[in-house]
């Protein structure tokens, strides 16, 4: 239900670069490394059957966003809130839509701490050391929300740098592996032998599945609201999509080809190495490792920056409490990253992936539903692009999810169908709650005191915190490498590689509450100094525009007063004409007394403006305001 927000809106800073929002547009593939083993090892090469048309689908989802974003340009959080904004006359539905969206990528946070401990565990206990994987999993879910607290552009500028170099790695795995398989003398062929018989109900089970990655190639539209450009970010996602689309099919194929052996099982990690040591060699293992652990670490810095935003518009529109609405000038969405925080914490706690994932796809799906209900629905009000198609994929997807909801089970389809429903009753109770931290206006006036308090000694300890940096870097290396002298066993790299990327995040966390604030303080500061040049500048103009046009506009009205005197001086003109020479008299005096003001403007600016007090006589001045506005009360009159 729709909420009253006296405290909102507020525009998001437009502080994102077009190229960070293309990075958060680049990480839908991710999703691929988390599901393909698993549908590999389900359906065999049948499983391309699956990706064909989920991809095709997930195409003109990016299109179709597109579509609707020209005309929601300062909407933040993309596609759970344009379907909210398209089902907003049904604002239970609308809400449920959106929070479906939500959990999924929220979920993704706690998969991805999980997914990435159990590969740092598996490395290290090579080597004979134990660290409590709770420890590590609450470590990893904290990482990007240490980084997000911090403001919005050092979690984009990492994503950036991580999508790139994943992005480009998978896409030489894709072209090298298709290149091996079509001209190498060793190859399998490019055509599968064994196809395992694929039913409706396993299809549509595992399309749902697909989705998770192949729909989510619109991410770049979660940042518009903020972008700096955000029609450029939107035309990224025609590009967005076809990028991505060719890795699902295209890595999919050489995983269907060249991962045969059935002791694999559903294993990602073994399945990747098993794919790239054809052509890869002995370098397959270490790629296998950079590619799960670099998704891993994209899809939690996307999923905190995307479901922030998400959770913000929400709120901005009423469906949600307002507190979750505000945002500090630096782009933090404090309470929102708060609830992220909770949501991301209690996953990580319940343990079960496989339900959670489960769960987390019914909604997820449930909301592209609905948004193509939405679209169809709005089609005489949106510019859309093949209304009927978009009908007749409802129509399927509305069967896909009977199908495949139960064929992952009635307990798993029932759950994912109600969770929705159990955040926003969450949120309900939120919104009661007489507490002051649960009220926008409690955080807008931490977020002011925050801004005007300046950390004092800030040199100091930045000095101390490179000082520790430097010292313990040197400490952890000399113990590392010791133990690697002593412990040669072929799997140092992958550690290293692990260990180096979690260091990169662990950096930037750091440097977003020491160095980067400051530096950022001084960009606003020389910011702040050109603003008031300029417009010094533009005062100094104006000043000097004023003088010249009060100057010109003297001398004529000069020439109407002297002339008016005269006449007003003449026996010959009737009373009656002498009362309207009078009143033009007074009109161009009047004229020439603002004209004297607009000149005052320049000294109230440079404080240099005198008051000289006079007497005057009231009823002459009162007879004069009535002459003066006369004239225009006859001609209403007649």
């Amino acid at each position: 239900m729709k909420i009253p927000t006296s405290a909102l809106p507020q525009c998001l800073p437009r502080i994102l670069s077009p190229w960070e929002t293309y990075g958060f547009g680049l990480t839908g593939w991710t999703g691929w490394i988390g599901i393909f083993a698993a549908m590999h090892y389900a359906l065999g090469a049948s499983a391309i059957w699956v990706w064909i048309p989920a991809v095709l689908v997930g195409v003109l989802v990016n299109y179709h966003i597109k579509q609707l974003g020209w005309t929601r340009l300062d909407i933040a959080g993309g596609t759970p809130n344009y379907i909210a904004d398209l089902l907003k006359r049904r604002p239970i539905v609308a809400s449920y839509a959106a929070i479906g969206y939500l959990l999924n990528w929220s979920s993704s946070i706690a998969v991805s701490a999980v997914v990435l401990a159990e590969l740092i565990q598996i490395n290290l206990e090579a080597f004979g050391l134990s660290i409590s994987a709770t420890l590590i999993k609450i470590g990893l879910v904290l990482l990007p929300f240490v980084v997000a607290f911090s403001g919005t552009r050092a979690l984009s500028i990492l994503n950036l740098f991580l999508v790139v170099l994943a992005t480009s790695s998978v896409l030489v795995f894709i072209f090298h592996g298709l290149g091996w398989l079509i001209l190498s003398p060793a190859s399998p062929g490019l055509i599968p032998s064994n196809w395992k018989p694929l039913s409706f109900m396993d299809w549509a089970k595992w399309y749902i599945f697909a989705t998770y990655a192949t729909y989510s190639l619109e991410t770049a539209s979660s940042f518009v609201a903020d972008s700096r450009q955000p029609r450029k970010t939107l035309k990224f996602l025609d590009l967005a999509a076809w990028i991505q689309a060719p890795i699902f099919i295209g890595a999919s194929w050489i995983v269907i080809q060249l991962a045969v052996n059935p002791a694999l099982k559903d294993n990602t990690y073994l399945n990747l190495i098993a794919a790239a040591e054809p052509f890869w060699g002995s370098a397959a293992p270490i790629m296998a490792t950079f590619l799960i652990a670099a998704t891993a670490l994209l899809l939690e810095a996307t999923a905190v920056s995307n479901c922030s935003r998400i959770i913000y518009q929400l709120a901005q529109d009423g469906f949600i409490a307002p507190v979750f609405g505000v945002v500090s000038r630096g782009g933090v969405f404090g309470p929102a990253l708060i609830l992220l925080l909770s949501i991301s914490l209690v996953g990580l706690a319940w343990g079960n992936l496989t339900l959670i994932i489960a769960i987390g796809n019914i909604g997820w799906y449930v909301s592209f539903t609905l948004l193509h209900l939405g679209i169809w629905l709005q089609r005489q009000k949106e510019a859309i692009i093949l209304p009927h198609l978009t009908l007749g994929i409802f129509v399927m997807e509305v069967m896909i999810l009977g199908a495949g909801g139960i064929a992952w089970g009635w307990g798993n389809f029932i759950l994912g169908l109600l969770f929705p429903l159990g955040v926003l009753a969450i949120d309900a109770v939120i919104r009661r709650l007489p507490s002051k931290i649960f009220h926008p206006r409690w955080w807008q006036q931490l977020y002011q005191r925050q801004q005007q308090e300046v950390m004092r000694d800030s040199l100091m300890f930045q000095v101390c915190t490179l000082i520790f940096l430097l010292s313990g870097s040197v400490l952890v290396g000399w113990g590392f490498r010791a133990l690697l002298d002593r412990k040669a066993i072929g799997q140092e790299e992958n550690l290293i590689l692990v260990l180096l990327l979690i260091v990169v995040f662990v950096g930037v966390a750091i440097a977003s509450w020491t160095s980067l604030p400051q530096i950022a303080a001084f960009e606003a500061q020389i910011a702040a100094i050109q603003a008031m040049e300029k417009a010094d500048n533009a005062n100094q103009a104006k000043s000097e525009f004023l003088a010249n046009m009060s100057h010109e506009l003297r001398t004529p009205l000069n020439g109407i007063l002297g002339y008016a005197q005269i006449l007003g001086r003449s026996k010959a003109i009737p009373e009656k004409e002498l009362h309207g020479i009078n009143i033009i008299h007074q009109c161009g005096a009047h004229l020439l007394t603002l004209i004297n003001d607009i000149l005052d403007i320049s000294k109230i600016e440079a404080r240099k403006l005198e008051l000289v007090p006079q007497s005057i006589y009231l009823p002459s001045l009162i007879q004069g305001v009535v002459e003066i506005s006369q004239i225009r009360a006859q001609q209403k009159k007649y």
